[in-house]
């Protein structure tokens, strides 16, 4: 039985320079990354406000075009918020992830609190509660920094994903004897 494999070497290179350049640019300039992610962010809110204002202005029901028009406006200035303060966005992100983590850590601690009596695993789960809980705290004493952070760890998985591409691309658009001669 002939086996065939499907796959398309050029599409896993392409994958793969995409993956390493983004990877790069968030491990080596990830200042210059996030703001710029935030930046483009804000491009695109700030488009949607203005293609919503178009439908609204063209809606021929009031009640809707009254709606659209409240949405438009809020979007516009979103993206104009985006646009002209990226990295206030960037520590309001990271104060948001810092109060959630806190939150959840705090709930989880409760829990393990309540349960370590009954469980002998449940000395895991205090233990990952407390790990949360420091993760909050880090990130509220530096939001940008920890934004920063999240990004570059992000930068790294990118860049092996990206490896691993390239690599895979390089090995595959090579066939084996075997294909070829069965193709023959």
């Amino acid at each position: 039985m002939n086996k065939q494999v499907f796959f398309s070497s050029n599409g896993a290179l392409i994958r793969g320079i995409i993956a390493v350049i983004a990877g790069g640019l968030a491990v080596f300039l990830p200042d210059l990354t996030l703001n710029s992610v935030v930046v483009y962010i804000g491009i695109l809110i700030l488009l949607g406000g203005v293609v919503s204002f178009i439908f609204a202005i063209r809606s021929k029901e009031k009640s809707n075009r009254n709606f659209l028009i409240m949405q438009a406006l809020f979007n516009v200035v979103i993206g104009v918020l985006f646009l002209a303060a990226p990295a206030t966005i960037v520590n309001i992100f990271g104060i948001i992830v810092g109060i959630g983590f806190l939150v959840i850590g705090g709930f989880q601690l409760i829990v393990a609190f309540n349960i370590i009596r009954n469980y002998r695993w449940s000395w895991f789960y205090f233990i990952i509660s407390v790990l949360v809980i420091i993760a909050g705290v880090i990130m509220l004493s530096n939001p940008f920094k920890a934004a920063e952070t999240i990004l570059i760890f992000t930068g790294v998985l990118l860049l092996v994903y990206g490896i691993g591409e390239i690599f895979m691309a390089l090995k595959l658009g090579k066939k084996p004897k075997s294909m070829q001669e069965q193709e023959d």
